[in-house]
């Protein structure tokens, strides 16, 4: 929960400022008209995941697409991957926070749904309406983006930012 509550939640708010500083003019939209948060949010939530993959250990034996899965198995589900499927999301490699991203899997899904989105969806709106009027006029220090990979979260290692005339 600690993990899950702190760095996940960081990450999604500077993925989403990463993001915007990447779209220019979905800053500026959002800049101009506050209320695009929701659509901040999920998009960033389905274009670049704090959380990229999930393991799973199978409580029985089960055939999925010719792959049989014994129990005890462990399984890996690809999340980041998944937001990314053509045949869920038009052009999805594409950040487009007016698109419809509500059936992304940024926070898992069924039994494994995360405890904590709600509250990571309050903090991230929190944060990201607070520098929404700035955006405009925020730049990266460096245009170099370093990523911290590690097994629980995905963000940047800084995001660094100038305030431009």
């Amino acid at each position: 929960l600690l993990i899950g509550g702190n760095e996940t939640t960081t990450n999604l708010i500077a993925n989403a400022v990463d993001a915007l500083l990447a779209h220019p003019s979905q800053a500026q939209q959002f800049a101009a008209d506050p209320s695009r948060i929701q659509g901040i949010i999920e998009e960033t939530l389905r274009y670049d995941s704090p959380v990229q993959y999930v393991a799973r250990v199978a409580t029985h034996e089960v055939e999925l697409r010719g792959q049989r899965i014994t129990k005890g198995g462990e399984v890996v589900a690809f999340l980041g991957s998944a937001n990314r499927d053509d045949r869920q999301f038009a052009d999805p490699d594409r950040f487009d926070h007016e698109r419809n991203a509500r059936d992304h899997l940024g926070f898992g899904h069924g039994a494994h749904f995360c405890l904590g989105a709600s509250l990571a969806r309050l903090e991230a709106n929190t944060a990201l309406s607070a520098l929404a009027p700035e955006l405009p006029r925020l730049s990266r220090v460096t245009p170099e983006v370093e990523l911290v990979l590690n097994n629980a979260a995905r963000g940047l290692a800084r995001l660094e930012l100038e305030r431009t005339a």
